[in-house]
């Protein structure tokens, strides 16, 4: 739950960086350059934040997915499967 909190986080800094960069666009073509820099500060530091949050939960998705697949390959042999007993009283469909 924690890391999906850091996800969601990164993804509302990223929005907060695009409208910071559209005010800086607004304040430049009144001519309010004073008023524009610190927005672009607050941009970047966000954007860049929120950036590093989003990667983090991308490459951990990525190496979760490298894991399974090699997980994946290792029990696609026929010397790792598990036969399942069957008799009367039990068949396959009860253990799936």
């Amino acid at each position: 739950m924690h890391k999906q909190t850091r996800f969601y986080l990164g993804i509302m800094l990223i929005v907060q960086a695009i409208s910071c960069f559209f005010l800086v666009i607004a304040y430049l073509i009144k001519d309010k350059k004073n008023t524009a820099s610190p927005f672009m500060i607050l941009g970047l530091i966000s954007g860049v934040a929120g950036g590093f949050l989003v990667a983090e939960k991308v490459k951990e998705k990525y190496d979760s997915e490298l894991i399974l697949d090699a997980m994946n390959n290792i029990c696609e042999d026929d010397t790792f499967r598990h036969n399942i007993p069957v008799d009367e009283t039990a068949d396959e469909e009860e253990f799936n």
